[in-house]
């Protein structure tokens, strides 16, 4: 089962789980944060085993969001 995706406080951390950054910066469910990230809108780093992260800072200034305030 599915853990549900959890909104972000700011100052946002530097990386977060895809989930997390999709439904923080674009409202966007599990599957649709997902597709983002694999179209490129949300930016990741690969983690080895445990699969990506989303880089919430890069993603942030990408569609122009102060991640700090």
């Amino acid at each position: 089962m599915r853990r549900k995706a959890k909104r972000l406080k700011k100052p946002y951390p530097a990386t977060a789980p895809i989930p997390d950054v999709g439904l923080t910066l674009f409202e966007a469910d599990w599957p649709k944060a997902y597709d983002l990230a694999r179209k490129g809108v949300i930016e990741t780093i690969a983690t080895g085993v445990r699969g990506k992260l989303g880089l919430v800072h890069a993603t942030a200034r990408k569609i122009g969001v102060d991640p700090n305030n």
